[in-house]
């Protein structure tokens, strides 16, 4: 179906097919009339299906609800890599790489939801704020159209509402539910198709499972979460894992920046995998993971910064036993 069918509505759709059924078939008439009889028994029988699908839940363009709720204002990065609370870590993290060129996305306190927005311009200037959002939520697709968006500081997060669980540290301890946190983390270690293009991670909300990260492969995707959910004890998991752009352009990135990289650092690299990651969307590449020096790290991002058609590089490789990022 046309996108054009989708903006100019049901209504035009519908008479677009009643024409299609309703026109004559002046190819191979029987005499006896029966072939036309046959034929017009068919378009109708193609209108009203057609109709019937489209009147059907789920049919066509996603759908969208009205919605109000509780967002933190993240870069698109941070959202997927600092899982937790609300801290000056995570707001010093959201606000230099949006600075740095990483897109602004709305973080869901309900549920940690990433969403992408329909215009950044409007939260472009709140990024590391807490935000009251109105909208239409499509939820499939991890979108929000913003009618309206207002800052607010966390004292206006109830404490009985969800989304002050999402912003308390004790939310995501591991303490009571260790050995399921270590089957989590085994399962998503165990997946087959993990390449050094793919990073995938996650946290507990409670019971509740949020995954995050990249992947080249939609299978990852879906795999992550099926493993996860028939964990024993898994409550519900929201989903965050973003597929990642295959063009020849990102794909001719991905490869040099992984050549080059194995070329001056072949010790981060083995046959079925590596200390460093590539995660590389639409020219922007970030490198994670750790290194034992300084050194190496500046290694990496200087050979990766001067590859063609790199537009940035977020350096956030560790430096071992230090903790240090970009």
């Amino acid at each position: 179906m046309s996108a054009g069918f989708r903006s100019g509505g049901f209504d035009e759709l519908c008479a677009f097919i009643k024409r299609i059924a309703c026109a004559p078939d002046n190819s191979n008439v029987a005499s006896d009339g029966k072939r036309t009889n046959r034929t017009i028994l068919m378009k109708a029988s193609l209108l009203f299906a057609t109709l019937a699908l489209l009147a059907s839940p789920g049919i066509g363009a996603s759908q969208a609800e009205l919605s109000t709720f509780t967002a933190y204002v993240d870069s698109d990065i941070c959202a997927r890599l600092m899982l937790g609370p609300i801290t000056a870590q995570r707001i010093a993290c959201s606000r230099q790489t949006y600075k740095d060129g990483s897109e602004p996305v709305l973080a869901r306190l309900s549920n940690y939801m990433i969403l992408n927005v329909n215009k950044e311009k409007m939260i472009k200037d709140l990024v590391g704020q807490l935000v009251n959002v109105s909208g239409e939520l499509k939820v499939n697709n991890a979108e929000v159209k913003i009618s309206e968006i207002n800052p607010i500081d966390s004292g206006h997060v109830r404490a009985g509402d969800t989304g002050r669980t999402m912003l308390d540290v004790r939310t995501y301890t591991t303490r009571n539910a260790p050995q399921m946190y270590e089957k989590i983390r085994h399962q998503l270690a165990m997946m087959p198709y993990i390449s050094d293009f793919d990073f995938i991670s996650f946290a507990l909300a409670g019971s509740d499972v949020i995954l995050n990260g990249w992947t080249v492969r939609q299978t990852n995707r879906g795999d992550a979460q099926n493993l996860v959910k028939n964990i024993e004890g898994v409550g519900s998991i929201v989903n965050n894992i973003e597929v990642l752009p295959l063009g020849s352009f990102d794909m001719r990135i991905r490869a040099a920046a992984r050549a080059v990289l194995v070329m001056n650092l072949r010790r981060y690299f083995w046959g079925s995998g590596s200390d460093i990651k590539i995660i590389v969307k639409n020219g922007d590449v970030i490198l994670l993971g750790t290194v034992s020096s300084s050194g190496d790290r500046e290694i990496a991002y200087i050979r990766v910064r001067t590859l063609p058609g790199v537009f940035h590089v977020f350096n956030l490789l560790r430096v071992q036993g230090s903790g240090k990022t970009a």
